[in-house]
C-alpha cells in the first residue's frame, strides 16, 4: 500500500536525492525545457510549482526561500522574468510530455517544460 507516502525516493539517499532535484530545478529554471525520466519529472514539477509561487509572492523570506534551492545566480536571475508570465496563474506552471523509451535501460523518457503563457 502506498498510503501516506509523501514523495517518491527515486532508489537515492536523502542527500543525493535533494542534490539531483535541485539540478533539476535549476537547469529547468534556465533553459525551460529538459529531458529526463518520468518520476524524476513528475518529482520536479512539485518544486518548480512551489518555488515559482514562492517567486510570485515577491517577499525578502519567499526569495531567500528561492535562492536556498537553486544552485546559481543566474536561475535566480531567470526566475524574476520568468515570474511575470504566469502573474494571472494559480499553479500548473510545468507541462509533461511523453517522449517513449530510453534505449539504454528501457526507462520511461519525458519532456518538463515550463508553459508559455
Amino acid at each position: 500500500m502506498r498510503h501516506r507516502a509523501g514523495y517518491r525516493k527515486l532508489n537515492r539517499f536523502p542527500s543525493h536525492r535533494k542534490m539531483m532535484l535541485r539540478n533539476l530545478l535549476t537547469s529547468l529554471i534556465i533553459h525551460e525545457r529538459i529531458v529526463t525520466t518520468e518520476a524524476r519529472a513528475k518529482e520536479v514539477r512539485r518544486l518548480a510549482d512551489r518555488v515559482i509561487t514562492w517567486a510570485k509572492k515577491d517577499t525578502l523570506h519567499d526569495w531567500r526561500k528561492v535562492y536556498s534551492l537553486l544552485l546559481s545566480k543566474e536561475a535566480g536571475k531567470h526566475l524574476e522574468e520568468i515570474k511575470d508570465r504566469f502573474e494571472g496563474r494559480d499553479g500548473g506552471y510545468t507541462r509533461i510530455i511523453p517522449l517513449g523509451e530510453r534505449r539504454g535501460d528501457g526507462s520511461f523518457q519525458v519532456i518538463i517544460e515550463l508553459i508559455k503563457e
